[in-house]
């Protein structure tokens, strides 16, 4: 039975002494590793939200008395609404054109219509379609308006861009414009 005790108190006192020693040993970590996330889904720029500006550019008007060519410039506002990468919205514009055919003197164009596009890193390509009239000699009528574009984003708030137009007036005079124009507008958030 001494013995037992003997043994027993000998094993316990040789694990102490071991735990005591491993207390005492210094462990090196290996070099650190890379930390690697997972894949984050691609952000486009944020185009939604309301915005302003102005347009300056060059348009050509032809009806059945013949066709003109002029400076044309104005204002616009719309608001865009972003789901990922596809953007949408309604847009306004008002324009001052200097055209004068067949005796016609235009006064201004405006349109409403609708933009919708594809927002690839900070460029946005869009199409539209809406309602385009025209002011001329005191009278007025108007038709289909399509155009084509594309806007950059040059600053949080400040976009550029380029687009074409094409509005079919209909009317007495078969009246059709083309418009190629550049854009600059502010956003507002």
């Amino acid at each position: 039975m001494k013995i037992n005790v003997f043994l027993t108190t000998a094993a316990a006192l040789a694990s102490l002494s071991a735990v005591a020693n491993a207390a005492d040993t210094t462990y090196y970590d290996p070099a650190p590793q890379p930390q690697y996330s997972a894949q984050t889904q691609y952000q486009s720029p944020n185009w939604q939200g309301a915005y302003a500006g102005v347009q300056l550019g060059g348009g050509q008007i032809r009806t059945d008395g013949g066709n003109d060519t002029a400076m044309v410039a104005g204002g616009h506002a719309g608001y865009l609404m972003q789901r990922g990468q596809f953007v949408a919205g309604p847009e306004v514009d008002v324009n001052w054109a200097g055209w004068d055919v067949g005796g016609m003197e235009v006064d201004a164009t405006a349109r409403a219509r609708v933009r919708a596009g594809v927002a690839i890193d900070n460029l946005l390509v869009t199409g539209s379609v809406g309602y385009g009239h025209m002011w001329a000699d005191g009278e007025s009528d108007g038709g289909l308006s399509v155009g084509a574009g594309a806007d950059m984003q040059l600053s949080d708030h400040i976009v550029g861009g380029a687009e074409y137009l094409h509005t079919n007036i209909g009317g007495g005079a078969d009246v059709k414009t083309h418009e190629v124009r550049g854009r600059l507008s502010y956003k507002f958030n």
